[in-house]
């Protein structure tokens, strides 16, 4: 009796760590999948960017330019994911753990996020302030935020696209994530060549003062 009571005890305790395992299989799936997607859209701020700020100028006399920017990124959107779907499931590591990583990530996104104040909002994401004439600064920002770095949002960016690619450790997050920063530095130093061409020796006393990206440590 004690024998068979073992028995079904083992076997019911085999059959939840079973149920456990594919429980968390299907869910690191679910966040790998969420991952890819996020760096879909993520990997593609800077390459609209590129799309906007070299030809503001022509941008601002269009018709209707918000309604031809804003499909074009979701294309963009669409061509990140459509590149790296073989990869999206493909994991380089299976580290649960990295995923402890994450959420420190992202709250330096949302310090950002929240003490860049406007700058998150999404007429300033899809360049309606660029675009606009009336809306455009001439004003050199180096109050708030931008007394850490120039380049606040990026920094947010960079953080948030990190932490999901960490997390999901698969191929296509990291190869997303190579783009954004490839990109993104080639979109930073056409924006700091206009911003220096635009304000002069106050960008130089700016650049100077604060880091572009990274705050720096101070003693």
């Amino acid at each position: 009796m004690t024998y068979r009571i073992g028995f079904v005890l083992l076997l019911a305790f085999s059959a939840i760590a079973q149920t456990m395992r594919a429980w968390e299989q299907s869910a690191m799936q679910t966040l790998r999948i969420f991952s890819w997607i996020v760096c879909g859209i993520y990997a593609t701020v800077p390459a609209y960017w590129m799309m906007v700020h070299p030809f503001a100028a022509r941008w601002r006399t269009a018709r209707h330019k918000l309604k031809i920017l804003a499909p074009l990124w979701v294309v963009m959107w669409c061509i990140a994911w459509a590149t790296s779907f073989p990869w999206r499931n493909a994991p380089l590591y299976h580290n649960a753990g990295m995923w402890i990583a994450a959420p420190l990530l992202w709250a330096v996104s949302a310090f950002m996020y929240v003490r860049g104040g406007r700058e998150l909002s999404l007429m300033r994401v899809i360049g309606k302030h660029e675009l606009e004439a009336e809306n455009r600064q001439d004003t050199l920002i180096t109050s708030g935020v931008h007394r850490m770095v120039r380049h606040p949002l990026y920094l947010g960016h960079f953080c948030t696209m990190l932490g999901f690619t960490l997390g999901a450790g698969t191929l296509a997050c990291f190869a997303l994530f190579g783009f954004a920063l490839v990109s993104g530095a080639i979109m930073i130093d056409y924006e700091e060549r206009e911003l220096h061409a635009r304000f002069g020796r106050a960008w130089e006393e700016y650049c100077e003062r604060t880091p572009a990206i990274f705050p720096a440590l101070r003693g």
